[in-house]
């Protein structure tokens, strides 16, 4: 995956969107050394958004077809569910 800086990438953002929309490329934006964002095709956004959805909603299952398991409330299970989400996207 190629890495822009941000002054790089809004120079060349015409560029790049057709990069990403026309040969799926991946490229990675950092601000200061590191990259913060992406730019992906959307497609592949929409994957994985479905995805995560099919995860959560299979974790969401298994806890309530475990006739032992600890019940909590919706909040604090959406709360848990995003800070794994914050965890996995590093």
């Amino acid at each position: 995956m190629e890495t822009y800086r941000l002054a790089e990438a809004r120079e060349h953002l015409d560029e790049l969107y057709g990069r990403v929309r026309n040969s799926h490329a991946h490229i990675a934006i950092a601000e200061s050394g590191e990259a913060g964002i992406a730019l992906i095709p959307i497609g592949e956004l929409r994957e994985y958004e479905r995805l995560r959805d099919e995860a959560d909603l299979a974790a969401a299952k298994a806890v309530f077809e475990d006739p032992g398991g600890e019940w909590i409330p919706h909040d604090e299970f959406m709360a848990q569910l995003e800070a794994e989400d914050r965890v996995a996207a590093g």
